[in-house]
């Protein structure tokens, strides 16, 4: 049997009709896929989410500071708290960028970024207009903080994970590192309006560690549920 022989083959087997038995077992299928088949609502346009996200960050971390004491926003000087602001918006809005595009079965590759732009951004900033590497009480007073971020990135991840789950995410891990990094950027900004702490050792380690950790936490918990859902199926 040659290549001609074999094409002539499957030319005559697609050409062929289905007897009635493979008719019904095709109609059989069809009506147990089709029953299950729902429309469902479309996703808001990406800019619409991102905005949610912002909005999210900035509700979240300026209440939790007016109900924990503005008292990091009184002993900044204006120029400081541009600064902070303005970056604080720059990153977030990438973090929420990438909350928005891991709705969508493309995915993102700014989530990781989020995470990292945060990690080097803020130290960069902080060692420019904090002073002070003294590591008096460095524990003692890092602890505090570092647990009252987390406090507030903690509800504010799950906001993100219930708006997240209106979209379609493929890979949780990545949705869970953009929303653990969007979540600790909330505990971050936080912090800058609640603690008077402004060491430069202090804020550059404790503060960015809130970040750093609900990134991580983010991304562990999202892969265990990507690993959950793949055992289920």
């Amino acid at each position: 049997m040659n290549s001609d022989d074999l094409d002539r083959i499957l030319d005559n087997a697609g050409r062929t009709s289905p007897d009635a038995t493979t008719q019904a077992s095709i109609a059989h299928v069809e009506s147990t896929v089709l029953s299950d088949l729902h429309p469902v609502r479309p996703l808001a346009p990406l800019w619409i989410y991102l905005s949610l996200f912002l909005v999210l960050f900035v509700v979240v971390s300026g209440a939790a500071g007016s109900i924990l004491g503005l008292h990091g926003l009184h002993v900044l000087t204006i120029s400081q708290f541009i600064l902070i602001s303005i970056t604080l918006f720059a990153v977030a809005s990438i973090a929420s960028a990438a909350c928005a595009r891991e709705m969508t079965p493309i995915g993102s590759q700014l989530s990781a970024f989020s995470l990292i732009a945060a990690a080097l951004a803020f130290p960069a900033l902080f060692s420019l207009i904090f002073r002070g590497y003294g590591t008096t009480s460095f524990v003692s007073q890092g602890i505090p903080c570092l647990v009252a971020g987390l406090c507030v990135a903690i509800p504010a991840a799950l906001l993100i994970s219930f708006l997240l789950r209106r979209g379609f995410v493929m890979q949780w891990s990545m949705a869970g590192l953009a929303a653990g990094s969007l979540s600790g950027l909330t505990g971050l900004a936080m912090l800058e309006l609640h603690c008077p702490n402004l060491k430069a050792i202090h804020v550059m380690v404790w503060h960015v560690a809130v970040v750093i950790v609900s990134g991580i936490l983010g991304f562990a918990i999202g892969r265990l549920a990507d690993h959950l859902r793949h055992s289920s199926i």
